[in-house]
């Protein structure tokens, strides 16, 4: 069996563990609300995110963010979270999200919305 050198070794670890999506928070109106068939993607190669539903926000320009709607576990609260958005879209009430964003990326993946009156 070949050895890896033990700085090769510490190196792979680091650069492996030490790069991580942020959890952020945005608040805004949606500019934009997209719904698209599963598997077709949204952004460009180099930062695709793999959803079916997209929005924009009035704060985040150049930013675009997420969620999949696939039968799954998730299922259930990602469709709750794409009424929610509906309606906030329809009547022009601020949102709020969490998402996951890789480092240098503008576009993130949404983990909770909610709207507050």
């Amino acid at each position: 069996m070949k050895r890896l050198p033990l700085f090769s070794l510490v190196s792979f670890l680091f650069f492996s563990f030490s790069i991580k999506s942020d959890l952020l928070e945005a608040t805004g109106r949606i500019t934009l609300l997209r719904v698209h068939d599963v598997g077709t993607r949204f952004g460009p190669p180099n930062d695709q995110i793999d959803v079916e539903v997209i929005i924009q926000l009035n704060t985040q320009q150049g930013k675009s963010f997420g969620f999949q709607l696939r039968p799954d576990g998730n299922g259930p609260a990602r469709e709750g979270m794409l009424s929610l958005l509906k309606d906030a879209f329809a009547n022009n009430w601020p949102v709020t999200i969490d998402y996951l964003i890789d480092p240098g990326k503008t576009n993130g993946i949404i983990i909770r919305a909610w709207v507050i009156k």
